[in-house]
């Protein structure tokens, strides 16, 4: 079956900044963080926020204390007066989108001009724009109310920033017939009117449509207006497990679309679940599937890709071929994958609850796993000697210990940093460093070999293609990394630069694997190593543009670029 996920799916920039305000304040400030409302219209989200302690404020007390924020809909000028007055610091999350309509209406009802509103006279958006008018605003929803309309000589025309782009235009003619002189402004968000057009183009293409988002979201229901309006089956739902997945046998196209309020996460759940019925535990799962969630959830084919990676390092090192390294390599990367997914399932319950699930029903398996996978590791380091040794369990500590406080919360210094989780960007590039330590590193010290350029630039190849990996995971992982307070590349610099970052480093590791090869710095394995620069690519590529979408195919395709290194040097030693 083939899946398509419309490219305007998911938080608009509007939520996306007032649920990143959020987020930075409840882990900035101290004191009772409160939003003046539901931020946003999506009760999984608002469920996460109160598991970091940020409350929903409905009403204003007369006196009050601790940070208040404005939701993306904006609050009336009144209302914010209250906030206030009764004593709560205020921090404005209100969408730039709708700041600008607020002005609007400020400046033109001062003017002398009718304010007229299309939208929804309950939505709470629409309700801080009549605030914004001082109350004397008309809100029409349809042609038939805007014709009832009193005439007038001048009006100020605006609209809810997620409104029907169709039907402001035919609110738009029947207005013109009220009233002598119109300023129109069609302020309905590019963004929306994107994801309505986007929306009705891949319904006329699919068989069936899925709209995830919550059901009192005023623009989900109508996406899901949209597409039922245009004829296939639509269904619905604010997460994966209100979908029937029967629906969906014996076709061959299915399109899924999300409201501004959806995060990606539920959008991947909702993915996963349309493409593997076997996720929700329903029949319809076949043998591919079960190989595939195996091979993942137990992290051995994980294990496997290190092992590969660490056996082309060593002949990239010049070093003979050898199965001790590997073996280190992969139960060390066993162990600590293993132990920080039984850590992280905070964060998988959200943007992999298969993951989640699977860890809780096999905790003892996982476990024994975890020990006895690990430990051939710890042997065969002791057996090539202390400096192997020593250094696997201090890279086995260092990993354990990353969601342990360092040093006491008195100490101000440190204190933004208590942990080495919050440090900036610290997940992705300590993962990287285990990694280049245990493939690269633990090689040398295990049979020796010349500290010279040679060994920085292997140590550079494997760091690279292990940040590349762990990269495109943090783009599809940003907005629960936040949630979960994990400092990742992505969540500092953001997505869109991450994904750069990634193209530029896999470039960078094309020219050094070509220069060391050229300036016999390595041996001419390098050249043949060139494909893992390029792989990485394509995958990132094909994932940008949506024809790749996450999922266990898109894991074990990043991950069988470390398989592909090793097969690569197994080739390369035996032809010379």
């Amino acid at each position: 079956m083939k899946i398509t996920i419309a490219k305007t799916s998911g938080f608009c920039m509007g939520v996306r900044r007032a649920v990143e305000m959020v987020l930075d304040t409840a882990n900035r400030v101290k004191g009772p963080v409160y939003t003046f409302g539901p931020l946003i219209h999506n009760p999984q989200v608002m469920h996460m926020l109160a598991e970091k302690g940020v409350e929903v404020l409905e009403e204003i007390p007369e006196k009050g204390e601790g940070t208040v924020l404005i939701r993306a809909h904006g609050v009336t000028p009144e209302t914010r007066g209250r906030l206030e007055a009764a004593g709560f610091t205020v921090i404005d999350a209100t969408c730039p989108r709708v700041i600008k309509v607020q002005r609007l209406l400020d400046k033109y009802q001062a003017e002398g001009y009718t304010p007229i509103i299309v939208g929804d006279a309950d939505h709470p958006e629409v309700i801080g724009l009549v605030g914004h008018a001082r109350g004397h605003a008309y809100v029409v929803r349809s042609r038939e109310e805007a014709l009832n309309l009193p005439k007038g000589e001048k009006a100020v025309l605006v609209a809810q920033t997620t409104q029907d782009q169709v039907l402001y235009l035919n609110i738009l003619e029947a207005v013109r017939e009220r009233f002598d002189e119109i300023k129109d402004f069609n302020t309905i968000c590019d963004s929306t009117a994107r994801r309505q057009e986007e929306a009705r183009g891949l319904a006329h293409q699919v068989e069936a449509m899925v709209v995830v988002g919550g059901k009192s979201s005023g623009n989900t229901q109508r996406l899901a207006q949209i597409a039922a309006g245009s004829g296939v089956p639509t269904f619905h739902v604010e997460t994966e497990k209100e979908l029937d997945v029967t629906k969906f046998q014996g076709m061959e196209h299915v399109g899924i679309t999300a409201g501004a309020s959806t995060p990606n996460w539920i959008i991947r759940r909702v993915h996963q679940a349309v493409a593997d019925p076997g996720v929700l535990g329903r029949s319809g799962a076949g043998l591919g599937y079960s190989v595939r969630r195996f091979l993942i959830q137990t992290n051995l084919y994980l294990a496997f890709s290190a092992g590969c990676l660490c056996f082309a390092c060593m002949l990239l090192l010049g070093q003979p071929p050898s199965l001790d390294a590997p073996i280190i390599a992969a139960s060390y990367i066993l162990l600590m994958h293993i132990s920080n997914n039984f850590i992280g399932r905070n964060a998988a319950r959200y943007n992999d609850p298969d993951r989640a699930r699977f860890y809780d029903q096999h905790k003892i398996p996982l476990a024994a796993l975890a020990i006895f996978g690990g430990a051939p590791g710890f042997v065969v380091a002791f057996e090539l000697g202390w400096a192997s040794f020593l250094t696997l369990v201090i890279i086995t500590g260092l990993g354990l210990s990353y969601n342990v406080p360092i040093w006491p919360e008195k100490l101000r210094f440190f204190g933004r940093y208590q942990k080495m989780r919050s440090i900036p960007g610290s997940k992705t590039i300590f993962i990287a460093g285990a990694w280049a330590g245990v493939t690269a590193v633990l090689p040398v010290l295990s049979h020796g070999a010349p500290v010279d350029i040679g060994l920085i630039l292997v140590i550079f190849f494997a760091t690279a293609m292990v940040l590349a990996r762990t990269s495109i995971f943090d783009v599809l992982d940003v907005q629960i990394d936040r949630m979960v307070s994990y400092e990742t590349i992505a969540t500092w610099i953001g997505p869109a630069k991450t994904l750069k970052l990634i193209r530029v480093l896999l470039v960078a590791l094309a020219g050094v694997l070509i220069i060391g090869g050229v300036l016999s710095w390595l041996p001419s394995l390098a050249f043949w190593l060139l494909p893992c620069a390029i792989f990485p690519l394509i995958v990132t590529n094909s994932f940008v543009k949506g024809k790749l979408h996450p999922g266990h195919r898109l894991e074990l395709l990043v991950d069988t670029n470390f398989v592909l290194a090793g097969a690569i040097a197994v080739f390369w030693q035996t032809l010379i």
